[in-house]
């Protein structure tokens, strides 16, 4: 049995892949971008996972952080396509942001938040645009005695 966890995981994938114009998208342990890795390209991965609210004796509210890292050619050129990479970022956002998850059947809501739109990470990246994205998405689950 999969855990909730993963299962966010990859139905956040599943929703991104079916949106036109969104790269290809990765799961990873952390957001390094690899030198092998093809450009543009979407990296979730896995945040914090928290108990939010609790309702004995075995209700829990468990908050699943997923972390998205939007990766473009940016070539050092700092004036050229801003407007295309803010719009797939937004395109990004909205499929995201929705109520329900289907994959994830135990999710019931998103908060989502995030960050400046022209960002790094970790890895040889210092020729792209990188944009991060945190959704945490809510989840209803029974506690295990």
């Amino acid at each position: 049995m999969a855990s909730v966890f993963w299962d966010t995981l990859v139905a956040t994938k599943t929703r991104l892949e079916g949106v036109t114009g969104i790269p290809t998208v990765k799961i990873r342990k952390k957001p390094i971008l690899l030198q092998e890795d093809s450009i543009p390209l979407v990296l979730l991965t896995p945040g914090k996972e928290k108990v939010e609210m609790e309702a004995f004796p075995k209700v829990v509210e468990y908050v699943y952080e997923v972390q998205v890292s939007i990766i473009r050619a940016g070539n050092r050129v700092y004036e050229s396509d801003v407007e295309s990479f803010l719009t797939l970022r937004q395109d990004i956002r909205n499929a995201l942001y929705q109520p329900g998850l289907t994959g994830a059947n135990t999710v019931l809501d998103s908060v989502i938040e995030t960050s400046p739109p022209f960002d790094i990470v970790s890895g040889d990246s210092g020729n792209c645009d990188i944009s991060g994205i945190v959704i945490r998405y809510k989840s209803i689950e029974e506690r295990v005695s």
